[in-house]
């Protein structure tokens, strides 16, 4: 029995994280399409000669990737993060693919991705599970997530895909209104779902 993939995805600050790490606990096998990014824009040096091309010496320090002050620009500029994504999802979903090809048979794996639609990441996924949640409680948790004004959180909400696409494009939908524990109880029921469906059978 190959590999089964599923893809994460929602809206900054839906609360992905617990979802994710709840159904590692389950035995799921995780790709953080983050760290991955991260570690292609760290070593990948075909994509850093890209980056320099397309956005500027300014964007580097001593060698490496400012992604702080790339970040700025891109969720300020809708064309600035097209380019970013069109230069980096193609060396992203190539690691991806060749870290799902050394997993073992049998298994479930979750590629956890924010941007699993707009990578096309979603292609290769049997089931995908999205996490929403109030605007409002979105934008608190990531203010102080990441140390960042409301401003600067907003312009993070205007380059997302909207509420009512997730809705529309999940297999299952997984909503984080109410406390951390009804999130993870929340995520452990969809986790034993998404086993039964895999493996033919209700586990013990």
């Amino acid at each position: 029995m190959r590999s089964y993939i599923l893809g994460l995805t929602g809206q900054s600050g839906a609360g992905k994280t617990t979802v994710c790490k709840t159904f590692e606990m389950c035995g799921f096998y995780i790709i953080d399409a983050d760290l991955v990014s991260r570690y292609i824009t760290d070593n990948n040096k075909d994509c850093l000669a890209e980056l320099k091309s397309a956005f500027g010496e300014e964007y580097f320090e001593n060698g490496a990737l400012d992604r702080r002050k790339l970040g700025s620009l891109v969720f300020a500029e809708r064309n600035e993060l097209n380019k970013l994504m069109s230069i980096t999802f193609p060396y992203i979903i190539d690691e991806i693919n060749s870290r799902i090809e050394k997993i073992e048979d049998d298994n479930i794996a979750v590629i956890d991705a924010p941007t699993l639609f707009e990578s096309g990441l979603n292609k290769i996924c049997d089931k995908i599970v999205c996490v929403i949640s109030d605007r409002n409680l979105r934008l608190k948790r990531i203010i102080k997530r990441d140390n960042i004004s409301e401003r600067e959180a907003e312009k993070r909400f205007s380059s997302q895909l909207p509420e009512s696409f997730f809705r529309k494009n999940s297999d299952f939908l997984i909503e984080n209104n109410s406390s951390k524990n009804d999130l993870i109880n929340n995520s452990l029921k969809t986790a034993q779902k998404i086993k039964e469906i895999y493996y033919g059978k209700k586990e013990e």
